[in-house]
């Protein structure tokens, strides 16, 4: 059984060793472009073994297979636990907002929300770069970015040029990221001997100034302004920068929207470029336009009537980096029924850079069918070219709107279409325009009037015709003022609509559209339009009443009215406020009862001397209020509550003397006489009291306040007797119903101090107390306290009874957790326990530092970290030692030799607690490992190195076994040597608090022992020394003699 384990060992390290050289085969992979640049920002680290693995090669390949779409920068720090670093490119000048620890890490379009985090493949990037990288074909073929370095002397020079494509104004607010990188990095090789590309070397800053992870100068990136649409930059950098010679150095460049590397997430890089990408290619159309040399310019009219000559016009431009000579065609032609009809074609010239060319032709629109809000569609085409890498903008379309004349639709007055001379009318108009060449907004609208039927067409009544624009449209308000002069009648109106193109509609005619009317001041009554209704007023008060709604007047304003009356009861009549006071002495009643109307006669006259005259109602009403019936004396007992409903005992009258319904009422509490009795609340109509404790009793009393709609009030008085009822003890264990106590140990509890009775005297009170556990727990009813104490772990419930001489009884309990040790629990990888653990090396042949700290909550004294090495093959553990506070200790494992095959060191901290509670941890545990290999399995491989494949697979199953065999007879032997001298030599470790260093102390039978250095001895029990020992063996034995005892 040993023998064929032995060898199922040494075959499994040999299959492993051939395993790790073997060389992974990378297969062939492609990624499809976005069709625009794309810009990434890379964070890769020497020790990353993720970057150079997958990272760099996944960028490497995009750009061998896109170079003229992928541009990206690699900032390589030494270490990927510390990425922002200097030479990784956070400098001065540049705003460092990536991460600052972690690699493989890659940022697409200067934004953190177009983040690649970590990479596992060589194809973890192709799906961002295919995406875009939050960037945009829209947006980059707008911009033209040209790098270019060249070396002069002992510097390297640098030029970026800058043009904007589109249309318009170049945007402000522009800056060039820029950057000088070895294309490969000579100056940085990866932990495998292998380099990446890209690297991060310099910034080229503002003003031709450069900053590098040592020097330089610069505080920003260089602002960009297209005043003209082209602008061009130029740096001169010393050679030095670049490891490898001129022909590595690789300028990288992006133009954004504000200063780069922000943080944004948004699309702000405009395009970017690098100094190996190629020229571009582009010969696109920049315009295409339709113009009507017939029609009517100037006044943003944009289409063409049936006979117009229009002319088709395309414009196109060399937008590449160099000249363009290779030919192409371009072609115009008309779209009618989905066809392409062509009209022309023209070659393209040869065109510099910025080259322009332009060609038109004329089109006789006279075949075209004119159609209500038609149109007409033409095509300008590019093709044929060569090398052309924009294809977007070789097509373009353009529209010739058919204009139509206007129908207009018929007016509506505003108001009432009969009218007093001397007043206004309004109409309201609109029209279709019929095409989509006009609207409300470049139409035009004539209004006309005439008395009804005589054709005599006027327009000096019309003050103003103004177009009102809303939300839900536009359209025109005539206004027509009828002087006083004119005559009475009917009147026609028509209506004329004009568009853009001088398009003019028909007349359309509205006959007897308004009226004109004499008018005299009016005493409104309930059949004339306007009326308000009959006023109310109350009797035996002065009264204010508005003429607005019982007088009108078309011609004079109300203020300029004379209003009399002989009426006792009319006061007077204030013109400022349009108030008529009055004042009713009585009441008037039918034979029923019920109040009827009084009038008043005025007589009215305008300030023509026009006079009228005629009555004005009024009702008269009484005064009314809230009323209450009386409310029986309520009562409940101690501890209770009581509602009530109040609407039954409530009764209301209106402003008007009418019995009105109480739902209108609203209810408020206005005093509670004894609020330390009860609480009192009104929901609604709903009283609601409630005793304030379950002890107390007596009378309160509530006064409620009924309010109506209009201010009036009424007070009612409700009586409540609380009843006094027996209550039992009561317990109160708020404090104790949860607590926690060790094994052995006694708990007090003041029983006395917690019980009480509100109806009888504390002293009569019958206290019991009972556990499952017999003799656990004892209360004293003469001292009144309980003793409590458990010699087993576990949750304990103390149930305490009271009972009061009535014979009524209340019972609480209180749960006990009795423990043996509290747990202290190990932190782990989030940080989240109450101790952490370091050790610097568990390899074999070293003495580990450990480093044990209090990260949690809990406040930990006497505290002891107990240390062992033990060996799994032996199953002997050979070295002990204690740590009496937490901080650093040095394990001394094999008498200071060193960790050993099969060693594991045992690790656990007993302390105590805040609450004076005894902790443990678990016994945490680590095998001491062999120190780590790197093999390379790209190293070459020496063609005369003899290999093993020959020899080694001659050595037969016996061969091997024979070994094995005298192996493990060697090892047996060792072994018990081995034991046999642990068994006299065993060693104590002790740590000084004071220099934190590690003592090793070897008891040896030829040599005296020397006693502890001062501090080293473990502390002395409460008790003091056990019987029997002396102070020397406590100095050596005593950490262990804790141990055990803290494990019982």
């Amino acid at each position: 059984m040993i023998t064929v384990s032995a060898i199922g060992f040494f075959s499994f390290e040999e299959s492993v060793t051939e395993r790790e050289e073997l060389a992974a085969e990378e297969m062939p992979r492609f990624v499809n472009s976005p069709g625009h640049p794309v810009f990434s920002q890379y964070i890769t680290s020497d020790n990353c073994g993720y970057c150079y693995a997958y990272g760099s090669p996944a960028h490497h390949s995009i750009k061998s297979q896109h170079p003229d779409d992928y541009v990206y920068i690699s900032y390589q720090s030494v270490s990927y636990g510390d990425t922002d670093t200097t030479r990784a490119g956070n400098t001065p000048g540049y705003n460092w907002v990536w991460t600052t620890g972690g690699a493989p890490d890659s940022y697409w379009g200067d934004r953190l929300d177009k983040r690649v985090s970590g990479c596992g493949s060589n194809t973890c990037y192709d799906s961002m770069f295919a995406s875009g990288g939050g960037m945009s074909a829209a947006t980059t073929s707008q911009y033209l970015l040209t790098a270019s370095v060249s070396e002069s002397g002992s510097n390297l020079d640098v030029s970026i040029d800058v043009e904007y494509l589109g249309s318009g104004t170049a945007p402000s607010n522009m800056y060039l990221y820029a950057a000088m990188t070895e294309e490969t990095c000579y100056s940085y090789t990866y932990s495998d001997g292998s380099r990446g590309h890209n690297c991060w070397k310099s910034w080229l800053m503002s003003d031709g100034e450069y900053r590098t992870q040592s020097g330089g100068s610069g505080s920003g990136f260089q602002s960009v302004a297209l005043s003209s649409n082209i602008a061009s930059y130029s740096w001169s950098v010393p050679s030095s920068q670049v490891s490898g010679g001129s022909g590595n150095a690789l300028v990288v460049a992006a133009l954004m929207t504000g200063a780069p590397s922000t943080g944004a997430s948004s699309e702000h890089v405009l395009t970017a470029t690098d100094s190996n990408m190629g020229p571009m290619v582009d010969v696109g159309i920049t315009d295409f336009k339709v113009t009507n040399t017939d029609g009517i310019q100037g006044f943003g009219n944009q289409g063409f009537v049936s006979g117009d000559t229009l002319e088709l016009e395309v414009n196109l431009r060399n937008n590449g980096v160099d000249a363009y000579q290779d030919g192409g065609t371009i072609k115009i032609y008309h779209l009618s029924g989905g066809n392409e009809i062509e009209l022309t074609s023209v070659s393209v010239n040869q065109l510099g850079v910025g080259g322009t060319q332009s060609y038109s032709v004329t089109f006789d629109s006279s075949e075209i069918n004119m159609l209500p809000s038609g149109t007409s569609s033409f095509r300008a085409r590019l093709s044929d070219l060569v090398g052309d890498k924009v294809p977007g903008n070789n097509n373009a379309d353009a529209l010739a709107l058919h204009d139509m004349p206007p129908v207009p639709n018929r007016p509506n007055s505003v108001g009432s279409p009969m009218i007093e001379r001397g007043s206004s009318i309004q109409f309201e108009s609109t029209a279709m325009s019929n095409d989509l060449v006009d609207d409300m907004m470049s139409m035009t609208a004539e209004l006309q009037y005439s008395p009804a039927g005589s054709e005599a067409w006027d327009y000096s009544w019309i003050s103003s015709s103004i177009r009102v624009d809303s939300s839900t449209g536009s359209h025109y308000v005539h206004t027509i003022d009828a002087p006083l002069t004119a005559s009475a009648g009917s009147y026609d109106i028509r209506m004329k609509w004009t568009d853009s193109g001088g398009q003019s509609s028909e007349w359309q005619v509205t006959n007897n559209a308004f009226t004109l009317q004499n008018a005299l001041p009016l005493v409104l009554t309930s059949s004339d339009e306007g009326f308000s209704g009959i006023p109310t007023v109350k009797v035996g008060m002065d009264e204010l009443v508005s003429i607005d709604g019982q007088i009108f007047d078309m011609e004079t304003p109300l203020s300029m009215l004379t209003i009399e009356s002989d009426d006792s009861r009319f006061i007077s009549f204030d013109p400022a406020s349009l108030m008529l006071s009055v004042n009713f002495d009585s009441i008037v009643s039918d034979s029923h009862g019920n109040s009827i109307s009084q009038g008043i006669y005025f007589t009215v006259m305008d300030d023509d001397g026009g006079i009228n005259s005629g009555t004005v109602m009024f009702n008269v009403i009484e005064n009314g209020q809230p009323r209450w019936g009386a409310i029986p004396t309520q009562s409940f007992n101690e501890g209770g509550s009581d509602s009530i409903i109040l609407s039954p005992y409530l009764s209301d009258t209106n402003d008007h003397g009418e019995s009105s319904s109480v739902n209108q009422l609203s209810l408020s509490l206005i005093e509670n006489t004894n609020s330390e009795l009860i609480d009192a609340e009104i929901n609604g109509f709903t009283l609601n009291v409630e005793a304030v404790d379950e002890n107390n009793f007596g009378v309160a009393k509530i006064i409620v306040r009924a309010t109506d709609t209009s201010g009036k009030e009424s007070d009612t008085e409700i009586t409540y007797h609380v009843n006094n009822v027996n209550d039992p003890p009561s317990i109160t264990v708020d404090d104790y119903e949860s607590m926690t106590m060790q094994i052995t140990n006694s708990l007090e509890l003041n029983i006395i101090e917690i019980v009480t009775d509100v109806d009888d005297s504390d002293d009569e009170i019958w206290i019991t107390v009972e556990n499952e556990v017999p003799g656990a727990v004892h209360y004293n009813p003469i001292s009144g306290i309980l003793s409590m104490s458990w010699d087993l772990a576990g949750e304990q419930v103390v149930e305490i009874t009271a009972e009061d001489r009535h014979g009524d009884s209340s019972t609480e309990t209180i749960s006990v957790t009795v423990v043996n040790n509290l747990p202290l629990s190990w932190a782990d990888v989030m940080g989240i326990g109450d101790l952490s653990i370091e050790i610097n090396s568990v390899e074999y042949g070293s003495n580990p530092t450990v480093q044990i700290s209090n990260v949690g909550q809990l406040q930990l004294i006497d505290n002891e970290a107990h240390w062992s090495v033990c060996n799994t093959i032996t199953g002997i553990c050979n070295d002990f030692g204690i740590s009496y506070n937490l901080g650093t200790f040095v394990v001394l494992a094999n008498s200071g030799e060193g960790l050993k095959h099969g060693d594991y060191i045992g690790i656990f901290v007993i302390a105590v607690d805040s609450d004076g509670f005894k902790r443990a941890s678990e016994e945490y545990q680590i095998m001491a490992t062999d120190s780590v290999v790197t093999v390379d399995p790209t190293d070459p491989i020496d063609p005369d190195e003899p290999k093993d494949t020959g020899k080694n697979e001659a050595l037969d199953i016996w061969t091997v076994g024979l070994i094995a065999f005298v192996l493990l007879f060697v090892v047996i032997v060792s072994l018990g040597i081995t034991i046999v001298f642990r068994q006299k030599n065993n060693d104590l470790v002790y740590l000084d608090n004071q220099n934190q260093q590690n003592v090793v102390i070897e008891e040896n039978s030829r040599t005296q022992i020397p006693p502890p250095p001062f501090g080293m001895s473990p502390p002395l029990p409460p008790e003091g020394l056990p019987p029997g020992w002396t102070m020397e063996q406590w100095d050596y034995y005593g950490s262990e003699y804790l141990r055990r005892r803290f494990e019982q």
